[in-house]
């Protein structure tokens, strides 16, 4: 769902006005236009049995956001943090953490991270989304695929500046330009340099960005694209602490003491190298008719990458290990081709998408074997460092590189399976085929049905050149379907919706001891609700209600040999969303999702929540600007973000404490410049993410931006 409202404003020019359509710095318009790669269709909201949210422009430029998650604080049901080892960008969605996977809805590795310099939209898919974006790496609570900036017809462009917290300084330039006079090449150019230290005593992030895009009109029926953004992001990556169901206190608030102490030091900062490629080509062969052949190639490149593993030995002792990368990279490929068709059977309206999509994915990863002990030499890819008090008073020595890379690994015995260094090379594919038809019974009555065939492939791993095992190939089919009914047309519809979401499991041991080939795990979900459009575009809400059950999840066998294939977890929800424009210039974006999710199994963890899943959430934010008059441009801001308590174990027993944060700005938006200032977490909560990682207090960004 999700768009924005809002009465059109007057324009400043027309060259303003058309990069400001794609840039950042937006107009006060909410509202997008409809988006085909959510459906693949073009389906307006009220037509679409599936439940969306799109973060648009407009909200990126209005909340200053500096970076993904705070761009996505105003998503409604979306909770983001950066993941587990601060490698990437977790979305929690309806009881489950997925990642920022699709780029332009092509698939893309969490580690190939984009640069909100050159998002123009961030879509929110509710629910499994096996049967259009495939099980490769959509997870059950949804989707989230971001849209990057296209060329526009109109020379014109924005520079940025941001300066603010804890050393944060941010340049940004998004230029737009034809190349001919026909304007039938079109280019455009974003860049950024970022800069800013941690609010603990130790830790850091900066980078530098680069994206360019070029559109070529061939004819009025074939437009190419190709783009590619190179990103070399530098930053400290601060770990959870495992091993907490060793702790008897109940709450990371116990642990406040060590809130602003980093378990980390400037010396091991990791880098990497992200680089996108892409080409499209979009070929109308008549007004039924479109052909969309794309494809995509990510890489993402670090070398001598340092990831701290923490682990509570008790309630006031953490033991610091490291996992050190010699060298890691993931490169993915993404071909997709998609017919689609808006045509007519007789008097029945039918809108059909049919595609192929193939992917690949290979890693390649070189790291060191350690002692576990003096004594057990078995060897392991964590090697101990040191042990520290979580007391204030307590120093801890900052880790040092070199310390690091002079860990003993294990001597190379030529008798031993264990060596010190090793150099795995993995590779897996999907070949994908789909179709999905939308079909209009009446002009109110519409009838979705989709189906995908997807032929999973892993090759077996080959470890310093020798192939070992690991190698399998599963072949699944996922169905979606969907009915609309719009009670008041182009205002009030009523869906639902059954959906098919899926994952493959490699073989392993199951209880017996026995090398096992598992069926893929499954989530089914019913859904249905009630999408609203009223008020003359004014008030834009849906309603849902949601029932999943996963089922063959892989689960420890109780007898504690291999694993048994009978794990099941629970997860319904209501969730409501509002985007509303009162009147002109006022604009309201809010959301409540409440989520009951549970193990239903034979596993000793039956009947417990699912780690990581808080049960209440909820965002507002809104804005006023003045449209018109003396102080025409002078707008204000404010909204909250609340995450109710999550346990950050499967035991239930310790948790990340409910909190609520409150984030407020003033901008000066004018013809040709824009100055704004922006507080984050207002009110100074000292709070910690699911994964008990401390999370920043108050934080106040100023941004200018000139516009031409």
């Amino acid at each position: 769902m999700a768009v924005s409202l809002l009465s059109a404003q007057e324009t400043d020019t027309i060259r303003v006005s058309e990069i400001q359509s794609v840039s950042l710095q937006g107009t006060n318009n909410y509202r997008t236009k409809k988006t085909e790669s959510v459906a693949r269709l073009p389906l307006e909201n009220l037509e679409n049995p599936t439940v969306y949210n799109i973060v648009p422009k407009e909200i990126i430029s209005e909340m200053n956001a500096v970076d993904f998650n705070t761009a996505m604080a105003s998503a409604p049901g979306v909770v983001v943090s950066n993941s587990v080892n601060d490698s990437g960008n977790d979305v929690f969605m309806r009881g489950f953490s997925s990642s920022a996977s699709f780029r332009n809805g092509l698939i893309q590795n969490p580690r190939v991270q984009s640069e909100i310099a050159n998002v123009e939209r961030v879509e929110v898919i509710k629910g499994p989304s096996g049967t259009l974006f495939g099980g490769t790496l959509a997870n059950y609570g949804g989707v989230v695929n971001i849209v990057t900036k296209k060329p526009q017809e109109n020379f014109g462009g924005i520079i940025g500046y941001t300066t603010g917290s804890w050393g944060m300084n941010r340049i940004t330039a998004d230029v737009n330009t034809p190349l001919n006079k026909e304007k039938t090449a079109l280019a455009r150019f974003n860049v950024a340099a970022y800069s800013q230290d941690s609010f603990q005593d130790a830790g850091y992030n900066k980078g530098l960005f680069f994206s360019g895009s070029i559109l070529y009109k061939v004819s009025d029926k074939t437009t190419v694209t190709l783009d590619t953004e190179f990103h070399a992001p530098e930053k400290t990556l601060n770990a959870f602490v495992r091993q907490s169901e060793k702790l008897t206190i109940g709450s990371m608030k116990d642990l406040a003491g060590a809130h602003d102490r980093s378990f980390t030091s400037n010396d091991i900062g990791s880098k990497r190298t992200n680089f996108v490629t892409m080409a499209e080509v979009t070929h109308k062969f008549n007004d039924q008719w479109t052909s969309r052949t794309s494809y995509q190639r990510g890489m993402a490149n670090e070398n001598e990458s340092i990831f701290l593993v923490l682990s509570y030995m008790d309630n006031n002792t953490v033991s610091r290990g490291i996992r050190p990368f010699d060298s890691y990279k993931v490169t993915t490929d993404n071909i997709q081709q998609n017919f689609i068709g808006d045509f007519k059977i007789g008097n029945l309206r039918n809108r059909l998408v049919v595609g192929l999509d193939y992917y690949q994915q290979s890693t390649k990863n070189q790291y060191g074997m350690f002692k576990r002990t003096e004594t057990d030499k078995t060897g392991s890819v964590f090697a101990p460092y040191d042990v520290i008090k979580l007391d204030e008073t307590f120093p801890w020595q900052p880790i040092s590189r070199s310390l690091v890379q002079n860990l003993e690994r294990i001597p190379n015995d030529p008798n031993s399976k264990v060596k010190p260094t090793n150099y795995e090379v993995s590779r897996f594919s999907t070949f994908s085929a789909y179709a999905s038809n939308v079909l209009n019974i009446t002009d109110n009555f519409l009838v979705m049905a989709s189906l995908r065939m997807d032929n999973y492939k892993n090759d077996d791993i080959k470890t310093n050149g020798v192939s070992g095992t690991g190698g399998y190939s599963q072949t699944q089919f996922s169905p979606k379907f969907g009915l609309v009914y719009e009670i008041v047309k182009n205002e009030i519809s009523f869906f639902a919706n059954y959906v098919n979401g899926f994952k493959n499991f490699a073989p392993s041991l199951n209880q017996d001891g026995v090398l096992t080939k598992w069926d893929p795990e499954q989530g089914n979900q019913l859904e249905g609700g009630f999408k609203l459009d009223l008020f003359g575009k004014k008030l834009l809400s849906t309603m849902t209600y949601y029932h999943m059950n996963v089922k063959n999840r892989l689960i420890a066998d109780p007898g504690g040999m291999g694993s048994r294939q009978d794990g099941n977890i629970k997860n319904q929800g209501f969730e409501i969303d509002v985007i509303a424009n009162p009147f002109k210039g006022w604009n309201i974006i809010a959301g409540y999702g409440y989520n009951d999710n549970k193990n239903d199994d034979r596993s000793k963890d039956n009947g417990k929540r699912i780690a990581w899943t808080p049960k209440h959430v909820a965002n507002l934010w809104t804005s006023y600007k003045i449209m018109d008059g003396a102080y025409e441009g002078l707008g204000f801001g404010a909204g909250f973000n609340f995450v109710d308590k999550t346990y950050i174990n499967i035991t239930n027993h310790f948790l990340s404490p409910a909190y609520t944060t409150v984030g407020a700005t003033v901008f000066y938006d004018k013809k040709r410049y824009r100055i704004g200032v922006k507080m984050n977490n207002a009110l100074n909560e000292m709070y910690w993410n699911f994964y008990g990682q401390p999370q920043k207090p108050r934080e106040i960004l100023a941004n200018f931006a000139f516009k031409f």
